[in-house]
């Protein structure tokens, strides 16, 4: 568990400092701009160079060996960090934002697929825990600090510069490992698209990633919902800062308790997750206090935080290590397509059916996810008793 900590702790530091960095330049085209057009352009930007760049990440974790795939990744998202510090051109901000995203796209896959070669087997699952703890921390915390640092009249490029060096230092603590990272067998599976032909292939994989996917649009939808209720409950800008804040520190708490109820087994946390969720959801959109639509997202969070280690958990088991970071990388193109469909749609679906009916629908989301995981674990009761 040494390793696992010592990678989560890279992880921690760089995703505090990017979601810092990404906070710094929003303001910064914003109040260059004054144009949301131009915010949403640079959130298309990110999106899209993850998508694009999912197929080839995952090739280069099967490919090369995953420690350089990882030390490159935040090498080269560096690089892209500092050249953001030198520029204040909102176009040349928007286009550096997605050459970050593809920068970074290869780590987290090739981190995904190494932690079985890592860590003992009875360790997995609290290695995913601690990863996935450290990660949404790090999302939490980041824009807190984003946010403050800004506030005390620091340039955007400050934020751009720490970035770049908090990448570094996840490059350091990735190359200290001595533990071979593995890698995979690209000409038993060749090209880029072998991840997806893997998870169109395999049912437990398609009900996994179809489960994750249904979830991720009712968080799409939350996220655009979330202010507009705010509004509505006279809670304003600190009761949407409160909500936001909730989802990211119940995914903390979700994943540290996620290691100990995956004993129960993969298949019935994502079950319980996923409704549970379903059930957080539903509260906040009947909250009649912004309290108690806090306490929902809370709940929702957490559970949200425990559905994403078992979903990493049972996507490790169930997918061979020459293949591995290609399956990661797959699902993690899907989970951003079908949030930001959502993101895209959940203006229009407030717009129709009010904050809170579009947390009902977010809620129903959650549900399919539910039911759909409810499926996997019939198909894994048949695999075992044939």
């Amino acid at each position: 568990m040494r390793i696992a900590r010592r990678l989560a702790l890279g992880r921690l530091i760089s995703l505090t400092g990017g979601s810092a960095a990404y906070i710094a330049l929003i303001a910064a085209v914003y109040d260059q701009t004054g144009s949301a057009a131009w915010v949403s352009a640079a959130l298309f930007a990110g999106v899209v160079g993850t998508v694009l760049a999912a197929p080839f990440a995952g090739w280069l974790g099967d490919h090369y060996d995953r420690r350089a795939v990882m030390v490159a990744a935040d090498l080269a998202a560096a690089a892209v960090a500092t050249a953001m510090a030198l520029t204040g051109e909102p176009a040349a901000l928007v286009v550096l934002l997605g050459l970050s995203a593809v920068a970074q796209s290869p780590f987290e896959p090739a981190s995904a697929a190494a932690i079985p070669n890592l860590v003992a087997p009875s360790d997995v699952a609290r290695a995913n825990s601690l990863v996935a703890a450290t990660g949404s921390a790090g999302y939490l915390v980041g824009p807190l600090l984003g946010g403050v640092v800004l506030g005390l009249s620091a340039s955007p490029a400050t934020l751009f510069a720490v970035d770049a060096a908090t990448f570094v230092v996840s490059a350091i603590l990735v190359a200290s490992v001595r533990t071979p990272f593995g890698r995979g067998a690209t000409a038993e599976h060749p090209g880029v698209l072998a991840g997806a032909r893997v998870i169109l292939d395999e049912r437990s994989l398609r009900l996994v990633v179809g489960a994750g996917m249904a979830s991720l649009v009712g968080i799409g939808i939350v996220h655009v919902a979330a202010y507009p209720l705010s509004t509505e409950l006279d809670a304003g800008t600190e009761g949407y800062g409160a909500m936001t804040a909730l989802v990211g520190g119940g995914g903390v708490l979700g994943a540290i308790l996620a290691a100990r109820v995956l004993r129960a087994g993969p298949e019935r946390v994502l079950v319980a997750a996923f409704a549970t969720q379903a059930g957080g959801l539903v509260i906040v959109g009947g909250a009649p206090v912004i309290a108690v639509a806090l306490g929902g997202l809370a709940l929702a969070g957490a559970v949200g935080g425990m559905g994403d280690v078992a979903t990493t958990t049972l996507m490790q088991s169930r997918s061979r290590d020459e293949v591995r970071s290609r399956v990661f990388a797959a699902q993690d193109g899907a989970a951003h397509v079908a949030y930001t469909v959502a993101a895209l749609a959940g203006g229009l679906i407030v717009e129709l059916v009010s904050a809170r009916g579009a947390f009902a629908c977010a809620a129903a989301c959650a549900a399919a996810g539910a039911l759909i995981a409810v499926r996997l674990s019939t198909v894994e009761k048949a695999v075992e008793n044939p």
